[in-house]
């Protein structure tokens, strides 16, 4: 056999050889390469997305909070001449030690960019502050000015002396009126120091995370945006590359190629075949984790907006839950029972609707289900039905019961709205169905906007109301349970007669809280109710509070101020406040009731027996005298359960020394039964109704010492 020679061996071996193994290696490198890049691709624009939220958020977060301060009443007030320094520093100032929101706080005048007050410290930061302001300002000055009343607001990010921050400035202006106050400017900073900027790069797993004006546009994936005359700012920075490190065993395992062509090439088709099941695995996890919420696992506001706006031009309805009592559940038992709260109704909520389209939560104890098709609205209201008999039963947690109800919004899809309008609707229609009562679903209707303009106008009409002071406050009677004798007055706010529209107190109590004009409004309700009750130094005032009023800091002061100015003493006076508004914030409102308990003023819970109440929240607060709801008292002759109630309250306030109002007496009998069961005073019809001032001071003039036999009615 002769030998092959050595050219043709070469030809014919080693050459294929080489050939397949060059081959086999060229593959490979390109796999692995295409692997990396492709891996470092999606690491770059999951990095970029990251940061731009980031960024974005940083940035709305600090216009929400500039735009609510700046549309403070009292920051109109204490800024529209000179600046209060020592409220500056009380308010925005004090903030920046107990939140991250923002840095640096400034009132800055609008006609020349002085600054009127800033919590800096050293006045070489005060100059530069000053030059941030001088920059931006010729051109913020006019953004502001062109700007609507909402949005009255420019805001971005700018190269400071401090380094790269976000900066937001708005006008101090009314929130009815939408009047700047004389120029004045609210400008919050937040800055992206070199700790911060580390911390955020840690985080996300970046390197060298950087801002600046000067970066290179191939450098710059990320712009972010600048003040009016100022250049945006650029994002760089280096990610970790995470596709070299996942294909590194697979470079190692190709080496071996040359020896052991066969194994080594399976072995890298499995390592390459891992590599793209784990990038799959992980782009199908972010994908899942963007449109799904972390908790529960339901869709989320994303994957909501996106299939409403898929179903444009198509019949569909939209269910918007709320739970009832779920911050009660949270403050009582703590976040993680919340949490497991949250996962038991989502899964409830699961199986009531196994043919929605879509099934979701969009935060906190907010939950939606999309309905589809021409029969989505019917679906929608059994499923609103079905959701809240579920939640009447008391979940039951490691024996803790936990009960929450439900308050359901429907809105159903109309030629010429938009996946948000949907929403919108749907929403209205939620706190609707919370105004009714709760525990109860209501459909959208046009008439609900209506009510809404109604309210601005009201609003609107209830300001020119309290600067002319031209309130009405009427005043009802208490007696003694024991001979009948008046030992105290209600004050009650009413909406002045000489004005064409009527009005109702709960109405514009509730448009006072929601336009920031309660504070103004219980300032003067307790001013005029004062000024009545010097007539009558013998008897106790009563004043409704809100729970509004509570959060204003100064709340206890104001009180004070006004009751001196009138020369009354505080232990004439106890203020009223419902228990359904009390458990919003129930620390902020014991410190506030010990605060006016130290001074000798009286707290009362009014309408008991309609929330949430139990002998541990009456032991919690300390409350002076409760008083308990007519809705209670009215069925005291019919109903041997509301009895029982009344019994057992009258032992529990006897147990911890509160005196017992009943309201709405209407009939003798009631009385009787109130006074047997050691109910020491008493409220209502049967004896008076609300009437003016002078008609209380007749009325004690002439010394009544028994209770009327008949019901009193005076205008």
């Amino acid at each position: 056999m002769r030998a092959i020679p050595g050219w043709r061996f070469l030809l014919v071996i080693v050459l294929p050889i080489m050939l397949a193994t060059l081959s086999a290696v060229g593959l490979t490198y390109d796999l692995l390469w295409q692997v990396e890049t492709s891996s470092n691709v999606a690491e770059r624009a999951r990095n970029t997305m990251t940061l731009q939220e980031v960024f974005d958020t940083d940035l709305a977060e600090l216009q929400r909070i500039t735009r609510e301060n700046a549309r403070w009443e009292d920051a109109v007030r204490q800024t529209a001449g000179t600046v209060n320094a020592a409220w500056f520093r009380s308010t925005w100032g004090q903030s920046i030690s107990v939140g991250s929101v923002y840095d640096i706080a400034a009132v800055v005048d609008a006609t020349n960019g002085e600054i009127l007050a800033h919590n800096l410290s050293e006045k070489s930061d005060s100059a530069s502050f000053e030059n941030l302001a001088g920059l931006s300002f010729a051109n913020a000055r006019n953004g502001i000015a062109l700007a609507t009343d909402d949005s009255q607001i420019i805001a971005g990010h700018v190269i400071t002396h401090w380094g790269p921050a976000a900066v937001s400035i708005a006008a101090i202006r009314d929130p009815v009126n939408g009047l700047a106050a004389n120029g004045r400017y609210l400008l919050l900073l937040r800055a992206y120091s070199e700790r911060r900027l580390a911390n955020l790069s840690r985080r996300h797993l970046l390197m060298g995370l950087h801002l600046d004006t000067v970066a290179a546009e191939s450098q710059a994936d990320l712009r972010l945006q600048g003040l009016p005359g100022a250049k945006p700012l650029h994002v760089t920075w280096l990610d970790k590359n995470m596709g070299a490190f996942l294909t590194r065993s697979g470079w190692q395992k190709s080496a071996l190629v040359l020896a052991f062509l066969v194994l080594v090439m399976s072995g890298i088709a499995i390592v390459c075949l891992r590599l793209l099941r784990q990038l799959s695995e992980k782009e199908e996890q972010a994908s899942y984790s963007a449109a799904h919420d972390h908790l529960t696992g339901l869709s989320n506001r994303r994957s909501l907006m996106t299939e409403l706006k898929a179903m444009a031009g198509q019949p569909h309805a939209l269910l918007f839950a709320d739970l009832d009592g779920f911050k009660e559940v949270n403050d009582s038992f703590g976040h993680e029972y919340g949490d497991r709260l949250i996962c038991m109704v989502a899964k409830g909520l699961e199986q009531l609707t196994p043919k929605a389209r879509l099934v979701g939560r969009l935060g906190g104890d907010e939950f939606v289900v999309l309905f589809e098709g021409m029969g989505g609205l019917p679906r929608a209201k059994e499923c609103s039905e079905r959701l809240i008999k579920m939640l009447a039963q008391p979940f039951n947690m490691e024996g803790r019961m936990a009960a929450v109800g439900v308050s359901v919004g429907i809105s159903q899809a109309e030629l010429g709205i938009d996946e948000n309008e949907v929403l919108r609707r749907a929403d209205i229609a939620m706190y609707r169905a919370k105004a009714d009562g709760k525990n109860r679903f209501s459909v959208y209707d046009q008439s609900f906007d209506h009510e809404r303009q109604e309210n601005i106008a009201i609003a609107m009409e209830l300001k020119k109301i309290l600067d002319h002071r031209n309130l009405d406050i009427a005043f009802q009677p208490v007696v003694s349970a024991r001979n009948g004798a008046i030992c105290g007055v209600e004050a009650l706010a009413r909406w002045p007669k000489s004005s064409a529209r009527q009005v109702t107190a709960d109405r514009f109590v509730a448009v006072a809280e929601n336009s920031g004009l309660i504070d103004q409004l219980g300032a003067l309700i307790l001013e005029k109710a004062c000024a009545a009750a010097k007539a009558w130094p013998h008897i106790r005032l009563a004043v409704n509070i809100s729970a509004v009023q509570l959060n204003n800091p100064r709340f206890v002061e104001q009180s004070l101020n006004i009751i001196a100015s009138h020369g009354m003493s505080p232990n004439r006076l106890e203020f009223e406040i419902t228990e359904t508004s009390l458990i919003q914030d129930a620390e902020r409102a014991k410190h506030v009731f010990k605060a006016l308990q130290g001074v000798g003023i009286k707290v009362a819970l009014d309408d008991f027996g309609t929330g949430f109440s139990s002998i541990g929240y009456l032991r919690r607060f300390q409350f002076d005298r409760i008083k308990i709801d007519k809705s209670i008292t009215s069925q005291l002759l019919t109903s041997p359960a509301e009895l029982a109630v009344v019994q057992g309250v009258l032992l529990v306030a006897r147990g911890l020394s509160l005196e017992v109002t009943a309201e709405g007496v209407e009939k003798e009998e009631e009385a009787q039964v109130l006074r047997l069961a050691g109910c020491t005073e008493l409220q209502g019809f049967h004896y008076y109704k609300a009437m003016e001032a002078k008609d209380v001071t007749h009325i004690l003039t002439q010394n009544r010492a028994q209770p009327p036999t008949l019901t009193q009615v005076v205008a």
